[in-house]
């Protein structure tokens, strides 16, 4: 697998690829392609003549405690359905799926698009404790499983053959691969706060995983339900471990502005503090900027660079306000594009050994001007990697604004 920007590239320097020209952002289009149907409907309208048709079954907590996962998932993966029907013609019509954000109501779920509405493809679950629950069934299943929000590990196995599974979403261990350098200089005193379910045990694991393969220690543990309104208690056994270097590995931007407002209240400053980029839900406008201060969030895209700035903006456009979680946008997006491709070189979704293939064979995609090249083949099934010096560190501005670092030094 490998990536690199196009001329004007994603973060603004000197990065180009062998291609030549940029590719010009998507732009203005609507989602008037986008059929969208409850799960229970059959989606009545007929695709021109001349587009290939393919049912994708999009699965998230629409009502559950974290809706904007779906919405963001959902909406990320419609933006791109204009672009796919004008170079690719493929026509994407979407069966939504509400897992509540349970396991046990996404295993039905799943079951029910896969085998009574017979969809081409599946994307989501949005979140990893529903997404673990399902793996197993959609790769029996035989269908294409983009994976574009879940990021823990587990949720892909790349061993099993053939698979189905194409991740679109840097995983927890890339992210920890990353971050473990940043939390672990000499003299730090590391302690991870998580939150207690798929995503924060996950990287609770891998990071714990990760610190003993290097020969080091994690002094605090604190874990914490999601929608806990005081998180005092956890912080004061953070801060009396002599904890100086923090990790945040907690799902919900507002669960971690409660965090950072306990540690205010403690009066616990920690000297590094890195969290994932969960954190750009919800917490800017929940937190002052003293509370934002010395934050650094990993990403393996340039947050301010003009392929995720330009996707914004589109989805600003396109849906009257901001994007919630444009780091569940960004793939999301990505992953219709990548399977749209793919189609229109089979020329039939529902062929769907050969539409994996495809996938798998993907010389070069663009998103939004931003080249992937070969992300996938038969045992690479994810479109990034863990290089420290491809991924980009960032803070929030005065303003809440998200700042670029640049690459880790």
């Amino acid at each position: 697998m490998a990536f690199t920007a196009a001329c004007g590239s994603d973060d603004g320097s000197a990065e180009v690829s062998n291609t030549g020209e940029t590719t010009e952002a998507a732009g203005d289009d609507a989602v008037d392609g986008a059929v969208t149907t409850d799960a229970s409907a059959s989606g009545e309208d007929a695709a021109p003549a001349e587009l290939i048709t393919a049912t994708v079954g999009v699965v998230g907590p629409k009502s559950g405690i974290a809706p904007f996962y779906f919405t963001e998932s959902l909406r990320g993966f419609e933006l791109a359905i204009p672009e796919i029907e004008e170079r690719f013609g493929v026509r994407l019509e979407i069966i939504e799926a509400d897992d509540e954000g349970s396991p046990e109501v996404a295993s039905r779920e799943v079951q029910k698009l896969l085998n009574e509405t017979e969809v081409d493809a599946i994307l989501g679950p949005a979140q990893s404790g529903p997404a673990l629950q399902v793996a197993e069934i959609i790769q029996r299943a035989g269908r294409p499983w983009l994976i574009s929000v879940a990021a823990a590990d587990q949720v892909l196995d790349e061993s099993v053959s053939p698979n189905w599974g194409f991740r679109f979403q840097n995983t927890n261990q890339q992210a920890i691969d990353v971050t473990a350098d940043l939390l672990f200089k000499e003299g730090n005193t590391v302690g991870i706060f998580y939150s207690a379910e798929g995503y924060g045990q996950s990287n609770l694991d891998s990071m714990k995983t990760t610190a003993e393969a290097r020969g080091q220690e994690i002094a605090s543990e604190e874990g914490f339900e999601p929608g806990t309104p005081d998180l005092t208690s956890a912080v004061r056994r953070m801060k009396d471990a002599g904890v100086n270097s923090v990790f945040i590995a907690v799902s919900n931007g507002s669960d971690i502005a409660s965090l950072m407002r306990a540690m205010e209240q403690v009066g616990f400053e920690p000297e590094t503090k890195i969290a994932t980029q969960t954190i750009l839900t919800e917490f800017a406008e929940l937190t002052t900027p003293e509370q934002r201060a010395g934050i650094v969030i990993p990403d393996p895209r340039d947050l301010t660079g003009a392929a995720y700035t330009g996707l914004m903006e589109m989805y600003e456009e396109t849906y009257g306000e901001p994007a919630q979680l444009g780091a569940a946008v960004f793939p999301s997006y990505s992953a219709a594009l990548a399977y749209g491709q793919a189609v229109a070189e089979v020329g039939d979704a529902t062929d769907y050994e050969a539409v994996r293939l495809a996938l798998e064979g993907i010389a070069e995609f663009d998103v939004n001007g931003r080249l992937f090249e070969t992300p996938f083949g038969a045992t690479d099934r994810s479109l990034y990697d863990s290089v420290a010096s491809t991924w980009y560190l960032h803070e929030f501005g005065k303003n809440g604004e998200i700042v670029s670092l640049g690459h880790p030094s």
